[in-house]
């Protein structure tokens, strides 16, 4: 049991790759050990079949069957945080388990999630043991022992809780995994539409929506990417210096949109990936919209036009 003078009174994120024969709830029973006390909360938050095999060796854990959260960062990250906020006792701390196998972005995209929690999660009372692989690395060379180990301030090894010393800050690893998409290789081709020094939103939806209506994307995927385009283009209008050019590609697999203006680029990689305040009828969120509405989202010194900001959209078909 842990001892009240160890514990944080933030977010711990602790990470393990088991082995294809490894005894997860081994793990999970050392990590328990390090990290409960009394009222606390142990949740289980893993598919199927590993929720099974620690729901049979953990008879007072709370055992959800959580739906994929693995897609894009920004989609994960609100997920866990609404699961956390749910599950977060009334007085002690949140021990959480999660495992992710195969995720559906890539082990790029999982290590961006996992970068993002320690950002979005600092200040929740939690514990949480990511359980991550054990497949292989990708073809980009990234896979869970990667991840697990730029991503975690705190790992299981050998059955004890140890601190990592390859841990990296959320805003190393997210800016480096977003700009290493700088400049896209579909922007070597001529775009599907080229909007410059933009003055009419409507005109800028009919237009886009047009290009969307003959892509690969199915129509609500089409419609949150008009919506984020709307977003940024909006920002960049309020925010930045003027002109603001819009230029739009179509890929048999994905679709990118650039957003340029002339000011000053914001360098904040962990900026809008938490409401700023909830209400929408205020304004102020358009960010953390836009990020839940694409894939990708990266901002970038304009090079090409010798100075400003791009903003880069991606949506993949």
């Amino acid at each position: 049991m842990a001892d009240d003078r160890d514990r944080p009174s933030g977010y711990r994120h602790v990470g393990h790759v088991p082995t294809a024969d490894g005894d997860r709830a081994a793990v999970v029973a050392a990590f328990v050990a390090y990290t409960a006390a009394p009222g606390d909360r142990l949740v289980i938050a893993c598919p199927e079949p590993v929720s099974g095999q620690l729901a049979a060796a953990f008879d007072g854990a709370h055992v959800l069957h959580p739906g994929p959260v693995d897609a894009r960062p920004a989609t994960g990250v609100a997920e866990l945080l609404r699961l956390v906020d749910q599950e977060l006792p009334d007085d002690g701390r949140l021990q959480l388990v999660t495992a992710v196998h195969q995720p559906a972005s890539g082990w790029a995209g999982w290590m961006q999630t996992e970068a993002l929690l320690n950002h979005v999660l600092a200040d929740r009372p939690v514990d949480q043991l990511c359980l991550l692989g054990p497949d292989p690395s990708g073809p980009d060379g990234l896979g869970p022992a990667q991840v697990c180990a730029a991503t975690h301030p705190f790992l299981m090894v050998d059955g004890e809780l140890a601190g990592n010393p390859g841990y990296r800050q959320p805003s190393d690893v997210v800016t480096e995994l977003q700009h290493s998409r700088v400049p896209d290789p579909i922007e070597a081709t001529e775009p599907a539409l080229a909007l410059l020094d933009l003055d009419d939103m409507r005109y800028l939806r009919r237009a886009v929506s047009r290009v969307l209506a003959d892509s690969p994307l199915d129509p609500d995927a089409a419609q949150d990417f008009v919506l984020a385009i709307d977003e940024i283009v909006a920002n960049a209008a309020e925010h930045g210096v003027p002109p603001v050019d819009v230029r739009l590609w179509s890929g048999h697999d994905r679709m990118l949109c650039s957003i340029t203006d002339h000011g000053p680029c914001f360098d904040d990689p962990l900026a809008g990936y938490g409401p700023a305040h909830g209400d929408m009828a205020v304004g102020g969120m358009g960010l953390w919209l836009a990020r839940r509405s694409v894939d990708h989202l990266v901002a970038a010194p304009a090079e090409e036009t010798g100075g400003g900001c791009t903003v880069r959209l991606v949506v993949n078909a």
